[in-house]
Formats: C-alpha cells, sequence, structure tokens
C-alpha cells in the first residue's frame, strides 16, 4: 500500500481527486445526454439508411441484370423470327422463280424442237427439189457432152 501512496504522491494526486472525479462523471453525464446519445443515433441513422441504400442498390443492379437478359432474349427471338420470314420469304421466291423458269424452259425447248423439225422439213423439202434439179443438170449435161 506504501507503493501505492509513493505512486500517487508522486503523480501530483492529493485531496482534490475525489472532487475532479466527480466533476468529470458528472460532465460526462450531461455530455451523454446532451451529445453522445444524439450522436449515437445520427451514427445508427447514417449507418441503417447506408446499408438499405446499398441493399436498394443490389436490388437494383439485379433488377438490371435481369431486365438486360429478357432484352437480350427478346432480341434474340425478334433475329430468329426475322430469319424465319426471310427464309420463308426466300424460299417462297425461288419456288415460284422455279416454277417459272422450268416452264420458260419447257417453252424454249418446245420452241427449238418445232423449230428443228421446220428446219429438217424444209431441209428434205429443198434436199429433194436440189436432187431433182441436180439430176437435171447432170441429164443435161450427159446431153451436151453427147451431142
Amino acid at each position: 500500500m506504501d507503493t501505492i501512496k509513493a505512486i500517487f504522491t508522486q503523480l501530483g494526486v492529493d485531496s482534490s481527486l475525489l472532487p475532479q472525479f466527480i466533476l468529470v462523471f458528472v460532465i460526462f453525464i450531461l455530455a451523454k445526454f446532451l451529445f453522445l446519445n444524439h450522436l449515437q443515433f445520427v451514427l445508427e441513422n447514417r449507418e441503417e439508411k447506408t446499408v438499405k441504400l446499398e441493399n436498394s442498390a443490389d436490388d437494383t443492379f439485379e433488377k438490371v441484370n435481369q431486365m438486360s437478359k429478357e432484352y437480350k432474349a427478346k432480341i434474340d427471338s425478334a433475329n430468329k423470327e426475322a430469319m424465319k420470314v426471310l427464309n420463308q420469304g426466300k424460299t417462297a421466291i425461288q419456288t415460284k422463280l422455279g416454277d417459272e423458269l422450268k416452264k420458260t424452259e419447257k417453252e424454249i425447248n418446245s420452241f427449238v424442237e418445232d423449230s428443228r423439225m421446220n428446219f429438217e422439213k424444209e431441209l428434205k423439202a429443198n434436199s429433194a427439189k436440189f436432187h431433182s434439179e441436180v439430176d437435171g443438170m447432170a441429164q443435161e449435161l450427159v446431153t451436151k457432152i453427147l451431142n
């Protein structure tokens, strides 16, 4: 105990310690009611609002991500639908033009065949005429040579 008294004496502790302690305690109580409780409320309120805003931001980001996925899905389905319509239109046009091409090809083939037949008839007719003329000329030549 003597060591403790010696330490307190070296520190300058005297009989004014108790009034100083009471004064500090009273100031602490007043500060607690006037300032510290309000400060604690402000800090807790700020933390609560910050955490709520953080959660709200996370929810908003989640909604944005979901909306983005939905948007991409709709764009993909619209692209697929557009490609389907395009391919159907392309197929219809190809079928229509293919049919027209076949029809035109048949017409051209029949025209060529008719033209060939007509040419062959003319050729045979002209050939017969030519042969008869050749025979006549040959006869004339033979008669001229013999006379």
